[in-house]
């Protein structure tokens, strides 16, 4: 049996990622494509905005078998964190062969290189990683122009500035034997770009979601009536959903409590009480703490980590996924969840609430929903529990 791994997050799920699924499949011969997916915090730092069990309905109509939830703990962490918890979680169902991901076409050929000079952290590359952190430049700049002087490969630095190439790179240094890498060259717009397409990104998808433009965003999606099933009935998360929650949080924490959050560097944590006394959005709050050296997308993480609790200490005892929490799969793979129950070295969760609610990652799940359900548009959708009322999806067809 042949079984190809995807990383994912599906912010929405658009034609982009339905075209990865079919090459991923078709280039690693896979019999079964299963998907780690963020849940409701995605690796940006926000939550996503529709539920993880419409994005997962999604990705099974268009080519995957069978998703799981990537815990909350590595779905909005940095990129080194997020790749091998994705690829941990991967791997110890024990019947995946191959792990697909996107990349920028130019950066294709140089990754299995540029990848091992990020892994060989010589003195050279320590030294020269200080110095660029001194300049004040943001850790990952600082880690790729470091891996670059210490190895003497040219442009490596401009390959790991490409969010896909990054995030190839650390998928890569995860990856244990016995797993195939299977990059697939990225097709369409930008990972950045707000502008609609033939394959827009699901950062132009949200764009138009956000201004109000259903039609344009659901003319960009394969799954259209999923998505707008999702937005007319409210169960939506917008970006400053929370803004209140947030800054209730900020306002009532004191400065110790505040710097054991994962992610926070010494005397960071000064610049978010500060900032938290004026700021009217979390916007405004990322903004006024945003510097040369810490990037806005860093500073969205560390305001999802101080909603949701994840401390430094937290952060440091879980270092990787201790179950497999199902959040659908096509009826056609059955075989595919028999052999995982036989070869996993974690517990298949298919059922929410036979699952131990004490194991703290999957604690931080239903936090991570419950508070996803918060800032839900609807009224009606907030309640708490969701986890424990919402059996695994089919595909949405």
């Amino acid at each position: 049996m042949r079984v190809c791994g995807v990383i994912c997050e599906y912010n929405p799920f658009h034609r982009g990622h339905a075209l990865h699924l079919a090459r991923a499949r078709a280039l690693s011969g896979a019999d079964y494509v299963v998907c780690a997916m963020s849940g409701s915090v995605t690796q940006r730092g926000s939550f996503a905005r529709h539920d993880k069990w419409t994005r997962a309905a999604m990705a099974l109509s268009c080519g995957c078998d069978l998703v799981l939830e990537l815990p909350a703990r590595f779905s909005g962490a940095p990129a080194q964190e997020f790749a091998a918890g994705g690829v941990h979680l991967l791997a110890s169902l024990g019947v995946v062969t191959h792990l697909s991901f996107g990349c920028e076409q130019e950066a294709l050929p140089h990754l299995t290189r540029a990848a091992m000079a990020l892994s060989c952290e010589s003195p050279e590359f320590r030294q020269a990683l200080r110095a660029h952190l001194d300049k004040g430049l943001p850790y990952p700049r600082a880690r790729a122009l470091a891996a670059q002087q210490a190895s003497g490969m040219d442009g490596l630095a401009e390959i790991a500035a490409r969010p896909n190439a990054a995030l190839a790179m650390e998928y890569l240094r995860a990856l244990p034997e016995g797993i195939t890498p299977v990059p697939v060259a990225r097709e369409g717009s930008g990972y950045h770009d707000a502008s609609l397409g033939t394959l827009s990104s699901a950062t132009a998808v949200r764009a138009a979601l956000a201004r109000g433009d259903l039609q344009a965003a659901a003319a960009s999606v394969p799954c259209p009536e999923a998505l707008q099933d999702a937005e007319a009935r409210g169960d939506v998360h917008g970006e400053e959903a929370l803004t209140q929650a947030l800054l209730y949080r900020l306002r009532t924490m004191t400065a110790a409590e505040l710097s054991e959050i994962a992610g926070m560097e010494e005397g960071l944590h000064h610049r978010f009480l500060a900032a938290a006394q004026t700021a009217e959005s979390r916007d405004a709050l990322i903004l006024a703490v945003k510097s040369k050296r810490y990037t806005y997308t860093r500073l969205s993480r560390l305001c999802t980590n101080i909603l949701l609790g994840v401390t430094q200490e937290f952060a440091q005892a879980h270092a990787v996924p201790t179950y497999a929490r199902v959040l659908g799969f096509r009826r056609e793979a059955q075989p595919l969840l028999r052999a995982i129950k036989q070869s996993a070295s974690v517990p298949l969760v298919v059922k929410a609430a036979d699952y131990d609610r004490a194991d703290p990652l999957f604690a931080l799940d239903v936090r991570a929903q419950d508070l996803w359900s918060l800032g839900c548009s609807s009224p009606a959708l907030r309640r708490s529990g969701r986890d424990f009322r919402t059996s695994p999806v089919g595909s949405y067809y």
